[in-house]
Parts: C-alpha cells; sequence; structure tokens
C-alpha cells in the first residue's frame, strides 16, 4: 500500500519535535522519581539505622552498669584475698618468734657457758632476720655455739663480727668473750 501524506512537512516536523519533547519530558520525570525513590530509600534506611544505634546505645548503657558492678565486686574480691592472705600468712607464723626463741635457748643448742646479752628480730621474706650478742666464759662455748648455728638447717647466712675478749692479757684463759652474729632464721613450716 502507498501512503500519502496530504498534510505539509511542517506539521509532521512539529508532531516529530512534540513528540521527542514529551518522550524527553517522560525520561526526565523517570530519571527524578528513580532519584527520588533512592534518596527515599536511603533516608528510610539511615532513619532505621538510627533507631537501631538508640536502641543498642541503650543496651550498651545497661551492659556498663552491670560491668561497672562485675568490676567493683572484682576490686572487692581482690581486696579480701589479699586481707585472707595477710590472715593466713599470721596465722602460720604466730609461733614463729617463740619456737625460733625455744631453738636458741635449749641446753643442747646454747652452751652452758655461754649467754645471750641482747638481740633483735625482724621478719624477712623468707625468715626471721636474727640479730644477737653472745658472751662466753671459754673458746669452747663459742665454738659450740657457732657449729650449732651452722649444723642447724632452720640457721643459715651466719655471720659473726666484734669478737672481743674482755680482760688482761694474764688473765685471757678466764676473761669472758663476746661477739655479734647474725643469721636467718627458716621457720619450719607444717604443710596442711
Amino acid at each position: 500500500m502507498i501512503k500519502i501524506n496530504l498534510l505539509p512537512q511542517e506539521i509532521e516536523k512539529r508532531a516529530v519535535a512534540q513528540r521527542r519533547m514529551i518522550l524527553a519530558v517522560a525520561a526526565g520525570v523517570m530519571v527524578v522519581v528513580v532519584f527520588i525513590g533512592i534518596y527515599l530509600l536511603r533516608v528510610a534506611k539511615i532513619t532505621t539505622l538510627k533507631g537501631d544505634l538508640k536502641t543498642a546505645q541503650a543496651e550498651l548503657k545497661q551492659y556498663d552498669a552491670a560491668l561497672a558492678k562485675v568490676q567493683r565486686i572484682e576490686a572487692e574480691k581482690k581486696r579480701l584475698e589479699t586481707q585472707l592472705g595477710v590472715i593466713t600468712s599470721l596465722i602460720e607464723s604466730r609461733l614463729d618468734y617463740p619456737v625460733m626463741m625455744e631453738v636458741i635457748t635449749r641446753s643442747e643448742f646454747l652452751p652452758a657457758n655461754a649467754k645471750i646479752n641482747n638481740f633483735s628480730a625482724t621478719s624477712a621474706a623468707n625468715g626471721i632476720k636474727f640479730a644477737f650478742a653472745v658472751e662466753a666464759a671459754d673458746n669452747y662455748s663459742i665454738a659450740d655455739l657457732l657449729t650449732n648455728l651452722e649444723e642447724s638447717p632452720r640457721f643459715t647466712e651466719v655471720t659473726v663480727s666484734g669478737f672481743a675478749s674482755a680482760g688482761a692479757a694474764t688473765t685471757a684463759a678466764t676473761a669472758p668473750r663476746s661477739m655479734s652474729v647474725t643469721c636467718l632464721y627458716i621457720p619450719e613450716r607444717s604443710n596442711k
């Protein structure tokens, strides 16, 4: 079939231009609608995330309160364990000084011709630091005392200082001898 156009070409060109304009406007509207849709989806997602953030922050505050309570309990537990350790140490060592004095003053340990004039004792990490001055009638008593200290497993780090003999050279055999002794007493611990 043959098509005959009786309309002038200008009208046809205007109609084509008008259709193109309508298509361009429609395409522009579609692009704008798509961008607005994407924007609204993003806004909705951001709003949802903000709500989730508020919920998470409220939950975090609850956990922070619980964490602070746990930390207080842990600090109290540590303080009580420290106190318990001190009490246990005191209970374990309550008889260390009396036992040490009993050991040092026994007749088989301290010779009959020797006597302790003064002493001092201080607690050390692994025992009791014990310092005393001893006076003896003869050298044998001093030698026996030092031997007893050296052979005893409970006394270590024995140091002798200030050995002196009181008296004139003519009575040197009967003049009293004195010296200072420092040692570390290691208490005997029972395993319970």
